[in-house]
C-alpha cells in the first residue's frame, strides 16, 4: 500500500510523487482513497490530521498490499491527477477511486452510517470499500491495577474537597447543542459523554 501526502511544496520537490498516483490509477484492480484538501480552509484542516492517522491506524498486513493507496493531496495539483472524471464541487472532498477512474464514490455518498470525518469513519470507510474486515491494528489494553493514588483530594481554601468536574461548568454543557457542535471538544462531548 502507498501512503502520500502531496502539497505544493513536496511536488516541487519530486514530481514523481504525482506520476506514482497516475501509475497506480492505470491499473484496473487497484483501489485509490484520496483526500483533497485546500491550504486555508478550516474544515480541511480539522480533517487532514484525522486522514493521517490512517497510516498509523492501519494493520501492517493491510498497510503491505501493494493494490490500495491512501492519499491526500492540494486541490491545485487536482488537474495533474489522470484518471479521475468527476470535478471537485467543495473542500475536502474524500473520494474512493478504481477501475482505472471508471468508479469514483465521495466519502459523503457512501454506505457507512456515521460520516462525522474521523479516524474511525475513516477506517469503516475503507473497510467497507476494499472489502477487508481486518484492517487495523489490535490493540491490547493494559491491565489496570488498583492504584490507591486514584482518588486524590485537592486542598482548596484550606480544606480538604474532591476535586469534581472538568474545565466546563454545567451551565457550558447544557449551552451545547448537539445537532449543530463548533469544533472538535463539542463533537468528542456529545459523541461520547452527553446522557441521551
Amino acid at each position: 500500500m502507498v501512503y502520500l501526502e502531496i502539497n505544493k511544496n513536496n511536488h516541487k520537490r519530486n514530481p514523481n510523487l504525482i506520476k506514482k498516483i497516475n501509475s497506480h490509477l492505470s491499473k484496473n484492480d487497484n483501489k485509490l482513497f484520496i483526500l483533497f484538501f485546500m491550504e486555508g480552509c478550516p474544515p480541511c484542516n480539522e480533517t487532514r490530521p484525522e486522514w493521517s492517522k490512517l497510516q498509523n491506524v492501519l494493520s501492517d498486513d493491510f498497510l503491505k498490499k501493494q493494490d490500495i493507496a491512501i492519499v491526500s493531496i492540494d486541490k491545485d495539483l487536482f488537474g495533474k491527477l489522470k484518471h479521475i472524471k468527476r470535478e471537485l464541487t467543495g473542500f475536502p472532498t474524500m473520494r474512493f477511486i478504481t477501475d482505472s477512474g471508471n468508479i469514483e464514490e465521495n466519502y459523503e455518498d457512501s454506505d457507512i452510517p456515521e460520516k462525522d470525518r474521523t479516524i474511525d469513519s475513516f477506517v469503516e470507510w475503507i473497510k467497507l470499500k476494499s472489502g477487508e474486515n481486518n484492517i487495523t491494528k489490535s490493540e491490547t489494553k493494559p491491565e489496570i491495577t488498583p492504584n490507591k493514588k486514584t482518588h486524590k483530594k485537592h486542598i482548596i481554601g484550606g480544606s480538604k474537597t474532591k476535586k469534581r468536574g472538568g474545565k466546563w461548568s454545567a451551565k457550558y454543557k447544557r449551552s451545547i447543542n448537539c445537532k449543530r457542535p463548533r469544533g472538535f471538544s463539542q463533537r468528542q462531548y456529545c459523541k461520547y459523554s452527553r446522557k441521551k
